[in-house]
């Protein structure tokens, strides 16, 4: 009986740690697709800026639309990534994801505020405009500030950003 009790409780642990390990294991696999969307979000953000910068207003307003595509993408599969730290329970990673969730969320933000200033110049409402791109200037810093933080809890848990 006590063989029996032994071994259930071994298999236990055993399924335990290993869905642990699969949910750690989605993460990674998610994580690379998730930095790839991002970056892409932010290459077009900047292309926006500079067209924008450069009077070709159509161009930048794509370039907005394609940033806004790329970050909810992350978005998407950030969420996805969080369902399955909170199903291991980890709240490192758990706390890292949500960090991920605010910087994509203030990107999306001033994304939103670029396309709208974008749209005010073409109908020449510059200082409506200026007061959407101080806006979007205000949610990407705050963006950069969530990523520091990110940063900050990578630096203080080496052995699980490896």
């Amino acid at each position: 009986m006590k063989k029996r009790l032994l071994s259930a409780l071994i298999i236990l642990i055993i399924v335990s740690c290993s869905g642990c390990v699969s949910n750690v294991g989605e993460i990674n696999k998610l994580s690379g697709d998730i930095n790839q969307h991002l970056k892409k979000g932010d290459e077009y953000y900047n292309g926006a800026a500079e067209d924008m910068n450069n009077h070709r207003l159509d161009s930048a307003l794509e370039q907005c639309e394609s940033a806004s595509s790329e970050y909810n993408a992350a978005r998407l599969l950030t969420s996805e990534a969080m369902a399955y730290a909170e199903e291991s329970g980890d709240q490192v990673f758990i706390e890292y994801l949500k960090l991920v969730l605010a910087e994509i969320d203030a990107k999306l933000n001033a994304t939103s505020e670029l396309k709208n200033a974008i749209q005010l110049l073409n109908i020449d409402e510059t200082e409506s405009a200026n007061n959407s791109l101080e806006l979007a200037n205000k949610f990407m810093y705050e963006a950069k500030d969530y990523e520091r933080q990110r940063d900050e809890l990578v630096n203080k848990n080496p052995q699980k950003f490896n």
